[in-house]
Formats: structure tokens, sequence, C-alpha cells
């Protein structure tokens, strides 16, 4: 029988988010821009004039973002055309190993958007039914879910930290009115955890952290920056506030079920983290698949043929409204997602 491991008290707790696997990808990607950037990659989006169009970036921001992507080996940049110095971007083998994060997002949209356009449809090639993903264990192949996960230290975790936290802020969804050309396609999740803050703020409440002086205490930031975060998290509906003492008044704040819904999204990060950013220590943080007892390794697969998704075995297709990548450009019928560069 599986023993549960013993709760981390919030100093480990505190430990595991400023040194974790899932902190250093958001050093990578821990922006609005560089997501929609990695959207777009994965849509073939390649030009840079394209990427500004469609994510509404300003020019240098842009040009800061993929240069970042570049550096961390998440896109490589390829001369095209007759005319020299003309570079388009496309996705490396660790660029398109971030694919089941992106997919989650996707799939969290899909269910709980509201007010921007949906994600186009997508097909899975190998079975063609609409795609449904579903994050299940390399080991005995059944779904993860939150209350199946344990987790315990690992060597990486009692080495200090080296280099600095990214200090990049959160930026702003922008006015209510978009450019001409700009996709808003997953843009409720994006302006929901596409900040590094939000995010470490989300992985502490699925830690259980619920009160705001644990959280505030593992998280280590301005009471402002997460007064901020708290309240974004509380207007998607991702986190209720439930009263626990009535004098003085104190609340604690709870994963709603749209928030617990992020949870394949956040151990796909982790997951991603590990495999392209692994610590020189070993792991900070080992996780436990408690149904089977082996060391977890997700697998994201097809919810229809449970076959392993790959990015160049999914099609989009048109949508009857939106602005998909599709339609802007005048596409018909199925096109494949990404291509073999």
């Amino acid at each position: 029988m599986t023993r549960t491991p013993p709760r981390l008290d919030v100093d480990a707790i505190r430990d595991l988010l400023r040194r974790g696997e899932g902190t250093r990808v958001l050093d990578v990607v821990g922006d609005r821009w560089a997501f929609l950037i990695l959207r777009d990659a994965f849509l073939r989006v390649r030009r840079f004039e394209d990427l500004r169009r469609r994510t509404g970036a300003a020019r240098g921001t842009l040009a800061a973002r993929l240069a970042e992507l570049v550096d961390h080996g998440v896109l490589h940049r390829l001369p095209y055309g007759p005319v020299p110095g003309r570079l388009e971007y496309r996705l490396t083998e660790k660029g398109l190993g971030f694919y089941p994060v992106a997919l989650c997002m996707w799939k969290w949209e899909n269910r709980w958007s509201a007010g921007f356009d949906l994600p186009p449809r997508m097909v899975h090639r190998r079975c063609g039914e609409a795609l449904d993903p579903l994050m299940s264990c390399g080991h005995c192949d059944q779904p993860v879910h939150l209350r199946d996960i344990g987790y315990t230290l690992g060597p990486g975790a009692r080495h200090p930290m080296r280099g600095g936290r990214s200090t990049r802020r959160r930026q702003s969804a922008g006015p209510d009115g978009y450019g001409e050309g700009v996709d808003t396609t997953m843009f409720h999740a994006v302006d929901t955890v596409a900040d590094r803050w939000t995010a470490v703020l989300l992985a502490a409440l699925f830690f259980g952290l619920r009160r705001y002086d644990d959280i505030n205490a593992a998280l280590g930031i301005a009471t402002n920056i997460l007064a901020d975060r708290l309240r974004l998290l509380l207007s998607a509906g991702v986190v209720e506030r439930h009263l626990y003492q009535e004098r003085p008044a104190r609340h604690e704040y709870r994963l709603t079920a749209k928030g617990l819904d992020l949870f394949p999204f956040t151990l796909a990060m982790h997951e991603w983290g590990a495999r392209w950013m692994p610590s020189p220590h070993g792991p900070v943080i080992r996780l436990q698949h408690r149904a089977c007892g082996h060391a977890l390794r997700s697998r994201l697969v097809c919810g229809a043929c449970g076959e392993l998704v790959d990015p160049h075995d999914v099609v989009i297709e048109p949508v009857a409204h939106g602005r998909t990548r599709v339609q802007a450009r005048g596409g018909k019928g199925k096109k494949p997602l990404v291509r073999r560069t």
C-alpha cells in the first residue's frame, strides 16, 4: 500500500517555489509575450512582422522576447528568401517539447474562456477524432489527477539557488480594442496565468497553501504584487475567498473547479522544466503517482484513441466564428499544426 508523503510546511514549499523545475521554466516564458510567440510558433507563424501583427507586441518587446527564446534554445533563426538578413524563427526540439504546455492551455481556454474568440477545432490525424488531450501516467496509463500526486524533496532542494530572478513585470492585456490582425485566441488563458508571479501563486495553491500570510511567506514578494495577483485570480474565477475567522475578519483562498482544471498546465510546465532545464544537482521535487506507486512521468494522449499526441499529428479546422489562423490566411480545409523542420 502506498503511503502518503508528509505535508510540507511553508518553508519547504517556499524553497520549492523558488528553486523548482516550474520556476526555471518561468525564467524563460514568464510573461504573456513569450506564451503568445510560442502559440504562434506551433501554428507555423515564423516571421517577425507576422508575429508582431498577431500578438500585438511592440517591436522592441517582440525582438527582446525572440532573442531570449533563441538564447534559451527554444527557437532558432533561419534565413529565408533571396534578400540577405531576412530571418524566420522555428521551434527547436526543445521548443517542440513545450507542446503539452501549449495544448493544456488550449484545452483550458476551450472550456473556460468567455469574451474572446475560441481556439480552432483540432483533430488527431491518427484516429480522425476531435482532439481531447488527456494527461496520463507513463507507467500505468491511467489519467493523472491532482489528488493522486504525491511529492517529496529531491537532492536539488538542498542546494542554494544560482543566478538571479527574472525582473519582468506583468504585462497588461492592452486596451479593450485590439489592433488589426491581432489573434485573441487563448487570450483568456494568457491573461490569467502567463505571468511569473501568477503562475507561482497558482503553484502555491496547488501545494495546499490557502491563507494570505502563508502564501506571502512562501512567495516572498511585495504585498501589493501579491494582492494584485489574487485579485486577478478572483476576477477570473480561478479562486474564491472563504471566511475562516470573524474577529478580526480573515479569509483564505481556495481553488475553484476552474482553478483546479489548471493542474495539467502546471504539471506540464514542471515536466518540461525537468526534461529540458534540469538542475545540475538533481530534481528539486520528485512527483509520485499514488495510483501505481511509481515516479510520475506524464504523457499527453488523445482522449479518443489513447495514443501519444505529437504536434505533427494534429491538424486544425476552420470554425464558423473567431479570428483563427486558418481563416485569417484564407486557408481551406485541414492544415498541419506544425511541420517538421
